[in-house]
């Protein structure tokens, strides 16, 4: 299967559709917003951090094949496993503190410490979802912010 993979993967050429064919027919927030947080990596050739509870933007994300990691954070172990199966994605388990940019920070900690991510770089960072992890509703957020080194 590994064999199958890196053949097919090979194989396929590299952004072969534009955006607005991507994006016609797509009726999910979720949907959107993933293609744009790829593009805007993509764009600014930066890692995605996602924190996820679900692992639905990490799949979404992973659809749209981002030229650089996404780095999905989950509280569920599960999950993680799971996402273990996505292209591109490197689940991390990791609780969450009721205080989004502290967690930001043990994530930035944990990737910085791992070597993942170099302090000065930027990254992308996406919170997304219909079940928020610090909010009561819905919330669709892109970020590009500069790590502290």
């Amino acid at each position: 299967m590994h064999t199958v993979a890196l053949r097919t993967e090979s194989s396929r050429p590299i952004n072969s559709t534009t955006p607005n064919q991507l994006i016609v027919g797509k009726r999910r927030m979720g949907d959107m917003f993933a293609f744009h947080a790829t593009i805007m990596a993509n764009t600014l050739n930066t890692p995605i951090i996602v924190f996820t509870r679900t692992g639905s933007m990490a799949i979404l994300l992973s659809h749209y094949r981002p030229c650089s990691t996404i780095f999905a954070f989950t509280d569920d172990q599960r999950i993680k496993q799971r996402l273990v199966l996505y292209h591109g994605v490197m689940p991390i388990y990791m609780q969450f503190s009721n205080d989004a940019e502290e967690t930001f920070s043990r994530a930035l900690k944990f990737l910085l410490n791992k070597g993942h991510v170099v302090g000065g770089d930027n990254v992308t960072l996406v919170q997304s979802g219909a079940q928020p992890i610090w909010r009561k509703e819905s919330t669709h957020h892109i970020q590009v912010r500069r790590i502290q080194g």
